[in-house]
């Protein structure tokens, strides 16, 4: 079993998914094989003000109320080092006279290097996001003009430790013409992400992780930066089907994310990813 850890962590291929967790891993799906990854989520508003979650880049919910949805995401490899991928997020909270589904997501992951020797990789992944309606704007579920942007992505890999580091940028234009969130502030359109997540294994199937990060916070009107702290486990069944949970907590310090101070907000996910 030691032997068969060993090689899988050579082997960046079979990294773990993305999800639950904020920052991605240089993995990417085999050639010719699909992932399936779907989740529930529970974002819970402490201040009841607008603000952002930090999901995955360019998927942030902005709104000023509670939310919980299901976001779903279908990634096919292409080659061994290149994978395509398809996401999107139904929202059963807030709801409105607009469609539930939001953040309809097109992604390509290369993974351009690989040193099995040092047991590390290096991998970009860009992205674009078809606008959303005006309506769902205003409530927080998107944004109603094309984004995109870029993550450049780093895993370094040990016997029992992983460690992986995200830089991305989004570009994230809106129609200004309407509220983000319900809020009239004006929002940043050039935003930039820096994360780091170690991945613990605690025993043959079971990983721990820790995930923390900054991110440009997009209302002009609150400082530059927020902050997001989050912790996750991973259980795989086998080598098909994995199910995980994290929670994370976002504010606009660090040290309100760990410490007993109140957040801006919380969120809590649960799923399960199935390769096939």
């Amino acid at each position: 079993m030691k032997s068969l850890c060993i090689a899988l962590l050579l082997m960046p291929i079979l990294a773990f998914a993305f999800e639950p967790l904020n920052t991605d891993d240089a993995g990417t799906v085999s050639a010719g094989g699909n992932q399936i990854e779907q989740y529930y989520f529970m974002i819970n508003r402490s201040s009841g003000q607008q603000s952002s979650d930090i999901i995955t880049p360019g998927e942030e919910y902005s709104g000023s109320t509670d939310a919980r949805a299901f976001p779903f995401t279908y990634t096919r490899g292409l080659t061994d080092t290149i994978e395509a991928s398809f996401s999107t997020t139904y929202y059963t909270q807030p709801s409105g006279n607009y469609s539930r589904f939001a953040n309809y997501v097109f992604a390509s992951k290369w993974r351009f290097h690989e040193d099995s020797t040092s047991r590390y990789a290096l991998a970009v992944k860009p992205i674009l996001i078809l606008p959303a309606t005006q309506q769902q704007q205003v409530a927080g579920l998107g944004l109603a003009a094309l984004n995109y942007g870029l993550n450049f992505i780093g895993s370094k890999y040990w016997e029992d430790i992983e460690v992986h580091a995200n830089a991305s940028y989004m570009r994230s234009p809106y129609n200004t013409n309407y509220d983000i969130g319900r809020s009239a502030d004006n929002s940043r359109t050039d935003i930039f992400l820096l994360s780091v997540a170690p991945v613990f294994t605690v025993y043959p199937g079971v990983r721990l992780a820790l995930d923390i990060g900054a991110t440009t916070n997009p209302a002009t009107t609150e400082q530059y930066l927020s902050f997001y702290s989050l912790v996750g486990a991973i259980y795989s069944i086998n080598q098909s089907i994995d199910i995980a949970a994290s929670y994370s907590r976002t504010a606009l310090n660090y040290g309100a994310t760990i410490g007993t101070a109140s957040a801006g907000s919380s969120r809590t996910e649960l799923g399960f990813t199935w390769r096939f």
